[in-house]
């Protein structure tokens, strides 16, 4: 499944449930081979891309559950804090996503239980985990985020879908107890992807984008 630039960029969105169907290995190759077109820096291509599936990722689901569970202390690799400005624009898609799931305010077992679903990676059988080598400089991380575009792009176009995820990495520990050949880097993204669920009516929300005279000048 091929689609021009335009439709690409528009309808992609964060799938939340995924298919149990298997990523034929062709497609994986397309989506590594747009991807790897993406711009950096010196053309330094800083990133580290892992593919987890099966036994190693129902393992890596288990800790993290386990972590988030035990309410364990966060230790990301990066920070992520929000600044005051833009705080109500997380807060707003918080409110929107658990209205839509008709979770109410004071539902806290309904709000847990969204929640941890991000550490089970929305039940998708397959994750790509993006890291760097460590003591990364803020071009370096620009550079990742470059990449996250196109590789996300590239996802779309195979007629496939992710959701992007920083929360996770929260437990970046976790991730290297489980994954002990990540254990030299530092985890900035993961991505949940494979086949949306059909007829998925939470894959059906799309949260809302910024007109772009709310961040776009003209200085002349």
């Amino acid at each position: 499944m091929n689609k021009n630039l335009n439709d690409c960029i528009k309808s992609r969105h964060s799938a939340r449930e995924f298919s149990e169907k298997e990523i034929p290995e062709n497609v994986l190759h397309e989506i590594l081979e747009m991807a790897r077109f993406a711009p950096s820096s010196k053309n330094t291509q800083p990133w580290k891309l892992s593919l987890v599936e099966g036994a190693r990722l129902e393992a890596l689901k288990k800790e993290l559950c386990l972590q988030f569970d035990n309410n364990a202390s966060c230790r990301p690799d990066f920070t992520q804090g929000l600044q005051e400005i833009y705080r109500p624009r997380a807060i707003a898609l918080g409110k929107s996503i658990l209205t839509y799931k008709g979770i109410a305010r004071e539902d806290k077992e309904g709000r847990r239980l969204h929640d941890r679903a991000n550490f089970d990676f929305f039940g998708a059988n397959a994750i790509l985990i993006l890291s760097v080598l460590p003591e990364p400089n803020e071009t370096t991380l620009m550079d990742l985020g470059i990449f996250a575009g196109y590789l996300m792009l590239a996802i779309e176009n195979a007629g496939l879908s992710c959701c992007p995820q920083v929360s996770v990495a929260n437990y970046a520990d976790s991730f290297r107890k489980i994954l002990p050949e990540l254990s030299e880097e530092k985890i900035a993204m993961v991505f949940p992807f494979g086949y949306a669920l059909e007829n998925s009516h939470l894959n059906a929300f799309e949260s809302t984008r910024e007109p772009y005279e709310n961040w776009f000048r003209k200085i002349s």
